[in-house]
């Protein structure tokens, strides 16, 4: 899948960034690619290995082995820093950084540091983290409703949620 979007990529040097009528541009010389205006002007000097069209008119970028993000305007959202970027509701992303994985905000800001096995972004914006079979919860802005030390949890309607930690249960009332 990455071959077929690298290839793509390739093919398709003169996309353009429709906020600004930026360009791709790859430079013959380094292979590396950034962005010009439709008279050729360097925007943004090549300095990435890739750049990906994602959602919300954002860019991934890619240096070496490491993930970052652009915004449709071609600013540096997040620093290509970790091993994979995931854009998901809201425009959050989920990053992952040596097998962990943690959330960054759509302004860029680090949240969720990638300190846990598993992040899932749910529909009612809160963030279920996990380390093993252990699960927890956070807000979207990264204010931990539950550590990840429950056997399940269980939303419920009302911004309620169920936990469970071996045989005891408890129900708790989520304020965002």
């Amino acid at each position: 899948m990455k071959f077929l979007s690298l290839l793509l990529l390739t093919f398709c040097l003169s996309a353009s960034l429709a906020a600004q009528d930026l360009i791709i541009w790859k430079d013959s010389k380094t292979l590396k690619y950034g962005f010009s205006d439709e008279n050729g002007n360097i925007i943004i000097t090549p300095q990435y290995d890739l750049l990906k069209s994602a959602r919300n008119g954002m860019w991934v970028t890619k240096v070496g082995k490491k993930y970052g993000l652009l915004t449709k305007s071609g600013k540096e959202l997040i620093a290509p820093k970790y091993d994979s970027v995931q854009i998901v509701a809201n425009s959050c992303v989920i990053v992952g950084l040596a097998q962990k994985f943690g959330v960054v905000s759509a302004k860029g800001k680090e949240v969720i540091a990638p300190t846990f096995d598993g992040v899932q972004i749910l529909q009612n914006d809160v963030v279920k983290v996990n380390n093993g079979a252990k699960v927890g919860c956070y807000t979207l802005e990264g204010k931990q409703i539950l550590a990840a030390e429950y056997d399940e949890l269980k939303f419920l309607e009302g911004n309620r949620l169920q936990s469970r930690k071996g045989g005891a249960t408890q129900t708790h009332l989520v304020s965002k």
